[in-house]
């Protein structure tokens, strides 16, 4: 998984706790102490074990804490794929545009890990759908990017998970209420 993500987790962590409490996440996960690149590419099991252990010390369960780091992920994405993205856009105008910019984004950093993300805009909503190749779907982390997304356009909209592969489902989709 792309560096920004394991980067970004660390953060959400230490930022909620302190750098005692990453430490000890990461001993009690089995882990190296790594100093993440977000340019670097890092296994998932890492992810997964940080979450894991978080989840097993704090009253949130693993959605819920995927959700936060999504939320706290986003700005990150947008900054550093800022070049694919209007400032002058709305949250309904990226999600118009969501899967050329992915399809860009995709192109430039040639990952072909990057799970699949399409969109459709109906006339006073948006469904976002997210799809992924990995042994762990990340639903979580994907619901909080697009709460994230919509915070950072100040959009007045909502995200609700609709449909989720915990639940059954072919994919995880995401409906984005224009308010």
């Amino acid at each position: 998984m792309h560096g920004i993500v394991h980067k970004t987790l660390k953060e959400y962590v230490v930022d909620r706790t302190d750098d005692e409490t990453w430490d000890t996440i990461v001993d009690r996960a089995g882990l190296e102490p790594t100093l993440y690149l977000p340019v670097s590419y890092y296994d998932d099991a890492e992810i997964d074990a940080v979450l894991e252990t978080l989840s097993g010390m704090a009253t949130q369960d693993r959605h819920a804490i995927e959700r936060g780091v999504g939320r706290t992920l986003a700005p990150e994405l947008l900054s550093t794929f800022s070049a694919h993205v209007s400032h002058n856009w709305t949250v309904s105008d990226l999600l118009a545009e969501l899967e050329g910019v992915y399809d860009d984004i995709e192109t430039a950093t040639d990952d072909a890990s990057l799970p699949a993300i399409s969109s459709r805009l109906e006339s006073d909503h948006g469904v976002v759908t997210y799809e992924t190749h990995r042994d762990t779907t990340y639903c979580g982390m994907a619901h909080g990017i697009l709460d994230g997304i919509v915070a950072a356009f100040d959009g007045d909209a909502t995200v609700t998970e609709t449909a989720c592969v915990h639940d059954g489902a072919d994919a995880c989709r995401f409906r984005v209420d224009f308010e």
